[in-house]
């Protein structure tokens, strides 16, 4: 395995000493575009994945007041280390991913919520009560 990653380490330097020389002949195209596009894939299932985790820890904050008298800090730590993650791999297209996904991100995290605290869904709210500057954390609570 080690060799394998020294393989794909060595071939990715390479790609980008000749990207950098503007070398494209020698480019390693089809390969490139496999890499792009395997990046953009992981790039966008984690900014959905942390805005999930982010929906689903303000929801538990802001609605399962029995236990958020125990566990508020420890979810809002949760909140903040999810929106850190999330600031350093945010770009406009990201950005507009989450606005596309968050009716169906808020669901899932909604019905996971609802399952966690054993509260009934109609307990929370129909439509996502947070914007994209809560989920960012650029607002203070």
């Amino acid at each position: 395995m080690q060799d394998t990653k020294l393989e794909y380490d060595s071939w990715l330097s390479e790609q980008v000493k000749l990207l950098r020389t503007r070398n494209f002949e020698h480019l390693d195209i089809n390969n490139l575009i496999e890499e792009l596009e395997a990046l953009g894939r992981a790039e966008k299932s984690a900014v959905k994945s942390l805005t999930y985790q982010i929906i689903l820890h303000l929801l538990l904050i802001d609605y399962w007041s029995d236990e958020s008298v125990y566990n508020k800090d420890h979810w809002r730590a949760e909140v903040d280390a999810f929106q850190l993650q999330l600031e350093d791999k945010l770009t406009t297209n990201l950005k507009q991913l989450i606005e596309d996904n968050l009716p169906r991100l808020y669901e899932k995290a909604k019905t996971n919520a609802a399952r966690k605290s054993r509260l009934r869904e109609d307990c929370f709210p129909s439509c996502c009560p947070y914007t994209l500057g809560d989920i960012e954390g650029r607002l203070d609570d």
